[in-house]
């Protein structure tokens, strides 16, 4: 059987432009005498609706390109995804249609975190596909059927901790491209592949949309393609730059010398190219160096145009201001936050004169804590790196600096681990005080905002200190080097951690969105302001406290 795999990039609500691509598809799969044709699941409209899942008008005006595509299928087989409305409901499918002959799975509420599917009706229709003596079965994802062949569509983004894993014989089509909702910016991560018997005859290179013919009866093997975070990360940029800002404006980036502002740089670059981005250097009296020196050094290495300056004029005239008002001493975290937003005024005048946008730079750590300056280092189009932790960038460093094949990360600012330490050569830093160092417990802050909501609980947690399971492994090296193995600092540092991340909760509904690439990222959560979890933990954290170092 002769399949023409379709991994197409969808672009969110341009139905007209996904299905006039389709139809090019289509007539390339007919030249190339195929059997079956394959499109991702929602190739029309996009995963996302949003609100126009309930205008009703728009709905009918979805289903009716089934419709085109069933009056395509008389000389070959197509399958695809779209939504059926019928009688005020809405049905999330995948058809496939040969000969007049049309065949429909209504796919189950999933509730997982990147999709809100309570609009969709349910229903329990599923039949057997006969097609050139193969019996096909229908499916979404990595489900299978007892069939000849499974058919399996998809618009599943890419999760940063899950790999999808498909087993017998699977026709597997994922879409490519962003997509977003809300604050979620989603990268969909492709890799459409056929397995027979769990062994991969073909796969498409994830993140990159394609056309491929592949003869299902021919015997051969191919080794699964990796999933590489900078390509997908750098898709995901280029789908937001030309969906959304048209692909023409520039990046404007701070560039501060540490580690989140240089990945910044370096990822934009890579999506864009060196002439769609532009670096500001906005240092003051708390400026290192060293910093200064790795943002020059990075812009050189890019070959970005860049910029420097300094915001002591603003910082002064901004101290005088508030004299005028009886405000004579200005110092502390009023003076750190009046430096922060002065810098996104900066960033967002100098996007302005350009005609371009800011990217926001915060990391996940951050932004789990809310260590940000609401309109100053807050602000931004897209936080590229906002669901990834200090320590993904780290290894993010490494995999763009081998990319560019040289070290435009400056080395200076990733770690050294070994021996149960952890040193810095330039520690992670605000620079908005004298000496200041980031308050993080790097990696194993990373470790708690990386795995709570998403595969561990805080009572599960805590429950780990209790009956020691916790003390072994990499973890437990790490808290032995922060003096965490006392249960009395254990406990001291888990409440400033969640007192923090809970009195800065607002900040999360403000920051930009933010590329999503987890199922426990901020743009998916349904938090409560006000809700505080650590009444629910006295019981354990007593029991923590009255245990012996």
């Amino acid at each position: 059987m002769k399949v023409a795999m379709v991994t197409m990039e969808v672009h969110g609500g341009r139905c007209e432009e996904n299905f006039a691509y389709m139809m090019k598809q289509i007539q390339r799969a007919r030249a190339d005498h195929a059997d079956l044709i394959v499109f991702p699941q929602d190739c029309i409209s996009g995963a996302y609706w949003g609100d126009s899942l309930q205008n009703e008008d728009y709905c009918r005006y979805l289903d009716q390109f089934n419709e085109r595509l069933i009056q395509e299928s008389m000389d070959l087989a197509i399958a695809w995804g779209n939504l059926r409305y019928r009688s005020h409901q809405r049905f999330h499918c995948a058809f496939f249609a040969y000969q007049g002959e049309t065949y429909m799975r209504v796919k189950k509420k999933s509730n997982l975190p990147f999709f809100r599917e309570d609009s969709f009706q349910e229903l329990g229709i599923n039949r057997a596909i006969s097609l050139h003596d193969e019996v096909l079965a229908l499916n979404f994802g990595s489900d299978i059927q007892l069939a000849d062949w499974n058919i399996n569509i998809d618009a599943r983004p890419f999760d940063i901790h899950e790999a999808m894993e498909l087993h017998g014989n699977v026709i597997y089509v994922n879409a490519v491209g962003m997509q977003n909702e809300g604050k979620a910016v989603v990268m969909m991560e492709g890799g459409s592949a056929i397995y027979r018997e769990g062994k991969c005859l073909w796969q498409q290179p994830y993140g990159e949309a394609g056309y491929a013919l592949i003869d299902t009866d021919v015997n051969r093997e191919q080794a699964k393609q990796p999933r590489k975070l900078a390509a997908l990360l750098a898709g995901a940029i280029r789908g937001f730059d030309q969906q959304i800002l048209g692909g023409k404006c520039p990046w404007i980036v701070g560039l501060s010398g540490g580690l989140d502002s240089s990945v910044s740089a370096a990822l934009l670059t890579y999506a864009l190219g060196k002439d769609r981005v532009i670096g500001y250097g906005m240092s003051s009296e708390n400026n290192s160096h060293a910093t200064k020196n790795n943002a020059r050094q990075l812009a050189s290495a890019l070959e970005i145009e860049y910029h420097e300056g300094s915001i002591l004029p603003l910082v002064e005239t901004t101290k005088i201001t508030l004299a005028s008002y009886g405000y004579d001493q200005v110092e502390g975290l009023t003076l750190e936050n009046i430096q922060a937003r002065l810098r996104g005024h900066l960033l967002s005048s100098f996007a302005s004169l350009h005609g371009g946008v800011v990217v926001n730079n915060g990391n996940k750590v951050e932004n789990a804590l809310g260590y940000c300056t609401m309109y100053g280092d807050a602000i931004g189009a897209l936080g590229i790196l906002g669901d990834l932790t200090k320590v993904q960038l780290f290894n993010l460093s490494s995999e763009l600096n081998q990319i560019f094949k040289k070290p435009v990360i400056p080395e200076n600012l990733l770690p050294q681990c070994e021996h149960g330490q952890i040193h810095f050569e330039v520690a992670p830093s605000a620079e908005l005080r004298y000496d200041q160092v980031d308050p993080m417990k790097w990696f194993y802050h990373d470790y708690l905002v990386d795995h709570l909501g998403r595969d561990l609980t805080l009572h599960q947690f805590l429950r780990g200190y209790l009956d020691g399971s916790l003390m072994q492994g990499e973890l437990w090296d790490i808290m032995l080097f922060y003096g965490l193995d006392d249960p009395e600092c254990f406990l001291t540092d888990l409440n400033w951690f969640l007192a923090t991340a809970q009195r800065n909760m607002f900040k999360h509904t403000q920051v930009p969105a933010i590329l999503t690439v987890s199922r426990n990222g901020y743009a998916l959560r349904h938090e409560i302001q006000g809700f505080d979890e650590r009444e629910s933990l006295q019981e354990l954290m007593a029991g923590v406290s009255a245990m012996k170092k």
